[in-house]
């Protein structure tokens, strides 16, 4: 038996471009450096999914399109998000198991301020950072 019900092309607009940009932040989420292009993209092709395929449902159109874009958009923003838990974890991590370290460094650091008068009788701030360096033997 054949489906008499009539068909539009509703909803395929938005599902082009939440496709294009699902797929655009799925290759950007594996590239370091573009997690927060890559969460734009995902974000971009959730809503532009979401929005088409809300509109092809109402319109008896097809909804392959707005659904890949909008699992790519989940996929892709799922795994940045992951991704810079895991780097930042690691660099919290990293930086408590060397807090007596880095406290140290901080300490040694010295500012002097020396105020002086420039040719035009200004008077200038020169600060000057100085860190006392010590090695162990």
């Amino acid at each position: 038996m054949e489906n008499n019900l009539p068909t539009s092309n509703a909803g395929q607009g938005m599902g082009i471009a939440a496709l294009v940009l699902g797929i655009v932040a799925a290759i950007a989420a594996f590239i370091p450096c573009f997690g927060l292009i890559a969460i734009l993209f995902g974000v971009l092709a959730i809503i532009f999914g979401a929005i088409g395929l809300s509109q092809a449902k109402k319109e008896n159109a097809p909804t392959t399109m707005p659904k890949a874009g909008l699992i790519l958009g989940i996929v892709a923003t799922a795994f940045v998000i992951i991704w810079m838990l895991v780097v930042v974890g690691t660099i919290g991590s990293a930086v408590v198991s060397h807090k007596d370290e880095i406290g140290k460094a901080l300490d040694s650091i010295n500012a002097e301020t020396e105020k002086l008068q420039d040719s035009l009788e200004n008077s200038v701030e020169v600060t000057t950072d100085t860190v006392k360096v010590e090695v162990e033997k």
